[in-house]
């Protein structure tokens, strides 16, 4: 698959994220690179065997150095590459690290679509999958009729209120931003959710986030 086929790169800090399964996004258009440390020697067989399969769609880069924000840096600047390249896609970083936030926010009010996720399976563009839930039926008795109210969908609700343009408490920074979602959301609330209403608010132009973290509403 050619490069310029791909609508989504992923960045993996794999130093810091190394629980990652590549087959949520085979077949998709999606190009992985695995940065890893110098000191990570091991990789799980089962992973070896999803880069073969994926090798299309997988790029490993082993950070030679060592010392503090190595990998970081030798991170950004793959992704720095990628961004120059392709401007139109959607860049992903998977990292707990925090430290990558202010540099997103940067990028992220020159136009260009970067989000940050803690976990592979929390990436935006993937399916929610939903728990099945099963009841046994003893022989002798009815099937159970559920009450329970199906959980309301607040995320478009949520859209709405902070495009409006008279909503004069819209936040002004991207913590404040982030925060006000998680709390909007209510008990549906997850970081990957949070992160999907970012990203739809973004894909329509509802804001820009300045260097400083300041959020600019359109």
């Amino acid at each position: 698959m050619p490069l310029d086929a791909f609508a989504h790169f992923v960045f993996v800090d794999f130093e810091n994220v190394p629980d990652i399964d590549l087959g949520l996004v085979e077949g998709r258009p999606v190009h992985v690179t695995l940065l890893i440390g110098k000191n990570q020697k091991k990789l799980d067989l089962p992973l070896v065997q999803q880069i073969h399969r994926l090798a299309a769609q997988v790029e490993l880069v082993e950070v030679g150095a060592t010392g503090h924000n190595a990998l970081d840096l030798t991170l950004v600047f793959h992704l720095g590459r990628t961004v120059q390249q392709w401007p139109a896609a959607q860049f992903h970083i998977v990292s707990k690290d925090h430290d990558f936030d202010p540099m997103i926010g940067h990028v992220m009010a020159q136009g260009v679509k970067v989000f940050r996720s803690e976990a592979f399976h929390l990436l935006s563009f993937l399916p929610r999958s939903r728990p099945v839930v099963t009841t046994k039926i003893a022989a002798t008795t009815k099937t159970p009729v559920s009450t329970r109210k199906p959980t309301e969908d607040k995320r478009p609700t949520v859209i709405a209120r902070l495009k409006n343009p008279i909503n004069g408490n819209r936040p002004s920074t991207e913590k404040a931003l982030r925060a006000h979602i998680k709390t909007a959301l209510g008990k549906e609330s997850s970081p990957a959710k949070v992160e999907e209403v970012l990203g739809r608010l973004l894909d329509e132009h509802a804001f820009a986030i300045e260097p400083d973290g300041k959020v600019i509403w359109s």
